[in-house]
């Protein structure tokens, strides 16, 4: 082969690619042409149905900031106040224990000083009264016993003269049934 046959080899096949390149960029042309339609008609469906959505989002959000910011003004405010409040509940009810505790420590003092005291009048009373009834009781024993000593010589004196007394007199018990 020669050169000449060769050269025209080769620009045959160059032709050949030119003409498919082109082919395919005729292709690719369209459907970028295609595609840039549908882009369009999207974007006017966009522009038609999202961006007044969006816009009346944005509007909603731009309302309720300040609303939502008050709102949380006023949370914060009232877990303020609502601790403040357990702050001063909470001391009111230490006082109320601290109180109610120092009045159990006094109400156990006076229970104990009184109970104290009963027994010490007790024992007062009781030297102060059962003495007294102890000597008392004393006389009258020995009162007893010399009236039972003198009704003792007389029952001697009975026996003597053979009238029967108690402890001579046939006894009850063995006629009991």
């Amino acid at each position: 082969m020669d050169l000449t046959t060769l050269l025209i080899v080769f620009i045959a096949v160059t032709a050949v690619a030119v003409v498919l390149q082109t082919i395919i960029l005729a292709g690719v042309g369209v459907t970028v042409l295609k595609l840039g339609k549908r882009m369009e008609s999207m974007q006017a469906k966009v522009n038609d149905q999202v961006l007044p959505m969006v816009e009346k989002v944005r509007t909603l959000v731009d309302q309720s900031v300040p609303k939502l910011e008050m709102v949380v003004n006023n949370v914060s405010e009232s877990s303020a106040v609502v601790r403040a409040q357990a702050d001063k509940i909470d001391g009111a009810v230490t006082q109320i224990v601290e109180t109610v505790r120092k009045q159990a420590d006094r109400i156990d003092v006076m229970t104990t000083r009184t109970l104290e005291r009963v027994d010490s009048t007790a024992a007062t009373v009781q030297n102060s009264v059962t003495t007294p009834i102890r000597r008392i009781g004393g006389v009258l024993e020995g009162v007893i016993a010399g009236v039972g000593s003198f009704a003792g010589k007389r029952k001697e004196r009975a026996a003597k003269a053979g009238v029967p007394t108690e402890e001579t007199a046939v006894p009850n018990q063995d006629m009991f049934i």
